[in-house]
């Protein structure tokens, strides 16, 4: 069989198959059925249609085909529907995208070259998508403000500066604050709860308590455990069951976030946690078959049973446990505020005992003033000091007793209290004048506070505090009724030449006394000193601890609902395996 040829040409036909081609040149071309066709073809066309020596022939024709001289080569071949290597697509594609970087590049400079629309008052205005921007660049162009650069200013040295100072504050807003690292663990991880960031999901009664805890309205172990199971009632009143749920499941989800929102507000305290357990338990084991109002009912009950046992009928058998403990002529000193403390003393003074209290108190929160004036109004002697001068209480007084408060007793007989307590009880113990004595150190507990978590110091476990309330801005205020009365307004400074601020009860000497504006000016001058601005001070850290431990071995007894007994005895009013929930 005779293969036709074309007309017009002795050459052979195109073969498909070659290995490889490449585009001919005007010089070593020429033409077959209408198309050029290089001397390089002519060999390789003819190469192909000769006997198989596959591997072989196809090397000697890739060799024969000369290196490429550049990617344009492979995309024209491309174009011309010639198979390319796999080599030669990736040297392909990575070109393209090269491409498209270098017009991404040259989009944004010119976008950063270009003026911007001139702004009143150095305020930068908003880039505006108008028709001549979107016509400029592509569709997907990223814009300045998601690469967190400024928008240029036009202008002089000042205008830059003035875009530079409205971006600082800013930057300062944005910046953590000052964190003392080895207490790094106790700080919140998140931001503290506030209306504006509390969900759909949280019940009003819950927002309230949490922006009370959040600032301190509501302190002290049994006041936050009570007012968070109220808070709890009322969600479970408003509480309605989706269909086809079971109650037992979702009230326990539901609650969950009413949880974390009072968690993020301050972290829980004992008592909350155990009261909070409790009440879990109780949901999860209500039966299936009683309707909704009869579940939401005996919860109710139970909270309100809960409270009633646990908190108040347990804070009447200490009062009256420690009442009896209290003889005439005894001199009891105690530390900050605790209810159970305050109730112990007043049934004590109701029942005609004639003792002396020493409160104690200190910086930040001065309990101890509202300690001190609820026992004033209840006709006891009182005499209040500062923490700072527990020694000299201490010795020139005979201190007899010390009863204290706990926000929690540890499973290992420790006692986690505000911060102070320990030094108070360590004072009583081993001041040089109580030795001979053996003060005893006696602790006022219920038994919703117990756990079985222990501590040996006070770093692991603990609550920090805002460190602004270090920050004294003004003066604490005086209990004596005799105190100086403060300044008239109009009196409180005069002219430049004038006493400036004058104490109370000065009266014409202040005004005689040429010296006495000096003094006035140190003190107003001397008055913004201190820890204003500690922030801006470099290596100074403020660390407000909320809580401490005191040992045991400075721990004579604790008293609860189920009596008195050691320290080292409290795992067992946890029970025998020592677990929190047997006990809540």
């Amino acid at each position: 069989m005779v293969d036709p040829k074309p007309s017009g040409s002795g050459a052979a036909p195109l073969n498909p198959t070659a290995a490889a081609f490449k585009m001919p040149s005007t010089a070593d071309s020429s033409l077959t059925n209408g198309s050029a066709q290089s001397e390089h073809s002519k060999k390789s066309n003819s190469a192909a249609t000769a006997p198989k020596s596959s591997n072989k022939s196809n090397a000697d024709s890739r060799a024969d085909a000369g290196p490429r001289s550049s990617t344009a080569q492979d995309i024209a071949e491309a174009g011309a529907g010639v198979k390319l290597t796999g080599a030669q697509l990736k040297k392909q594609k990575a070109a393209e995208k090269a491409a498209r970087r270098a017009d991404k590049v040259a989009e944004k400079g010119a976008l950063a070259l270009a003026p911007p629309p001139a702004s009143t008052g150095g305020a930068q205005r908003r880039p505006s998508t108008t028709k001549r921007e979107s016509d400029t660049g592509s569709h997907h162009k990223r814009t300045l403000s998601s690469t967190g650069k400024s928008i240029p200013i036009r202008g002089g040295v000042q205008q830059q500066q003035q875009g530079q100072a409205s971006v600082a504050p800013e930057k300062e807003r944005h910046k953590d604050p000052k964190r003392v690292p080895m207490f790094s663990h106790l700080y919140p991880k998140e931001k503290k709860a506030s209306l504006a960031g509390a969900g759909r999901e949280i019940h009003p009664a819950v927002l309230s308590l949490g922006l009370q805890l959040r600032d301190y309205v509501i302190c002290g172990g049994n006041a936050r455990c009570v007012a968070t199971l109220l808070a709890f009632k009322k969600v479970i009143q408003g509480y309605s069951t989706p269909p086809g749920v079971a109650l037992s499941r979702h009230l326990l989800t539901h609650l969950n976030h009413q949880i974390a929102y009072l968690r993020n507000a301050r972290p829980l305290s004992m008592s909350q946690g155990n009261s909070i357990r409790w009440l879990k338990n109780l949901i999860s084991t209500q039966s299936v078959d009683l309707t909704d109002s009869e579940a939401k009912q005996d919860l109710c009950q139970a909270i309100d049973l809960f409270i009633r046992e646990r908190i108040t009928l347990a804070d009447e058998v200490i009062a009256r446990e420690a009442t009896a403990r209290i003889e005439n002529g005894d001199v009891i000193l105690t530390y900050a505020k605790s209810s159970i403390v305050e109730k112990t003393l007043i049934a004590a003074h109701r029942q005609g005992k004639q003792f002396k209290v020493i409160v104690v108190d200190s910086r930040p929160m001065f309990e101890g003033k509202n300690h001190a004036r609820s026992l004033v109004r209840a006709g006891l002697k009182v005499q209040y000091a500062l923490l700072s001068a527990i020694a000299d209480v201490v010795n020139q007084n005979c201190v007899t007793k010390c009863f204290l408060g706990a926000s929690a007793m540890l499973g290992n007989g420790s006692l986690f209290s505000r911060s102070g307590s320990a030094m108070v009880a360590m004072m009583a113990k081993e001041s040089s004048k109580n030795k001979s004595r053996s003060v005893p150190v006696i602790v006022l507990c219920e038994t919703v506070k117990f756990t079985t978590k222990a501590a040996l110091d006070s770093i692991v476990m603990n609550e920090v505090g805002d460190p602004e309330a270090l920050v004294e801005a003004a003066q604490p205020e005086i209990l004596s009724s005799t105190g100086a009365a403060p300044a008239p307004a109009n009196a409180s400074s005069s002219g430049k030449g004038g006493s400036g601020k004058k104490q109370a009860g000065g009266g014409a000497k202040d005004r005689d006394d040429g010296n006495g504006g000096d003094d006035a000016d140190d003190k107003t001058s001397g008055a913004g000193t201190g820890l204003d601005g500690w922030k801006d001070q470099a290596g100074l850290y403020l660390l407000n601890l909320m809580y401490d431990v005191t040992p045991a071995q400075f721990l004579d007894l604790v008293i609860c609902e189920f009596g008195s007994l050691p320290p080292v005895a409290a795992p067992v009013v946890n029970g025998v395996h020592g677990d929190d929930q047997a006990l809540a």
